[in-house]
């Protein structure tokens, strides 16, 4: 059986028995006093820190930690989670994601369950999004008991606050009247022009995925939005790479999320087959989807 770094089993299996839906995001984490510790921290983070945005938020997830190939994620045990990742992204220097009080406020709920998790904003490649639990089953059992019995600061009631409703993007910043997209719309076209290319990254730039590779910042976004036919990523990175490269799978994902989406009519913007091909139906989509209104910052 695999073991992470912090000692746990990993459960390859999205449908592992071990695994129960954890109220605060898209997926699942392990059950029993692992729950109740993760619940106890994330309802914390909800009520002092920050509303948990539970579209934007991830739990167990079979893969190795980013950047490697033979190190298994503490995501692959169900002991971790993410909380609002497109804002406290991997890598993003912690006092940009978070002010000076939020640091402090999420030091101390991590000080109040003794030792029992750790938080990935400390390490030197920040990871503001990540909690982990650490310690053995002996340490979780001793902290679940003691929030069970409302010994530690705001125990409540396990499950007893909900996570908040999914905002929309990030407003972005008008930019001088140039004429230019999100003052203005972008034209419908058949293929991307450097004004269509620039609105893509601007509007991943807007929602914190600052990679150099636009096809990088497409993967991880699509990754971590959820796709209701599978309840995994749009783009699975457990069978597929944020490599930027994007073609055949990074199209079909992002195919699938246009699929998904409604112009303000009610209609879906694309209406063709997920088949990985970025011809003219696609782009036509695209391009709807960077002129939503709520993608300009105007709504």
């Amino acid at each position: 059986m695999a073991i992470t770094r912090n000692g746990w089993d990993v459960y390859k299996s999205y449908s592992n028995l071990n695994l129960v839906d954890f109220p605060w995001v898209t997926g699942k984490v392990r059950g029993g006093d692992h729950f109740v510790v993760l619940d106890y921290i994330a309802r914390r983070i909800n009520n002092e820190v920050e509303k948990i945005i539970k579209a934007h938020s991830w739990g167990h997830n079979p893969r190795p930690v980013r950047g490697y190939t033979n190190v298994w994620s503490e995501h692959a045990t169900g002991t971790a989670f993410d909380f609002n990742a497109p804002k406290n992204g991997l890598g993003v220097p912690i006092t940009r994601a978070f002010s000076a009080a939020q640091i402090a406020r999420i030091r101390q709920i991590i000080k109040d369950v003794r030792g029992a998790a750790r938080w990935g904003g400390e390490w030197s490649r920040p990871d503001g999004m990540h909690i982990e639990l650490i310690g053995g089953n002996a340490k979780i059992k001793e902290v679940a008991n003691l929030i069970r019995a409302g010994k530690l600061p705001n125990s409540g009631t396990v499950g007893d606050v909900k996570p908040a409703t999914p905002s929309k993007p990030k407003p972005i910043a008008p930019k001088p009247a140039t004429g230019a997209w999100p003052n203005k719309p972008l034209p419908v076209t058949d293929a991307h022009t450097k004004a269509s290319d620039q609105a893509w990254r601007d509007l991943m730039a807007a929602i914190d995925y600052t990679d150099k590779s636009l096809g990088k910042n497409l993967q991880t976004w699509l990754s971590e939005l959820e796709d209701p036919r599978t309840g995994r990523g749009y783009y699975d990175t457990s069978k597929w790479r944020i490599d930027g490269d994007f073609s055949n799978e990074s199209i079909k994902a992002l195919q699938r999320k246009l699929y998904d989406t409604e112009d303000a009519n009610g209609k879906r913007l694309y209406n063709g087959k997920a088949d990985g091909k970025r011809g003219a139906l696609t782009v036509r989509a695209e391009i709807g989807y960077l002129n939503l209104p709520a993608n300009r910052g105007t709504k």
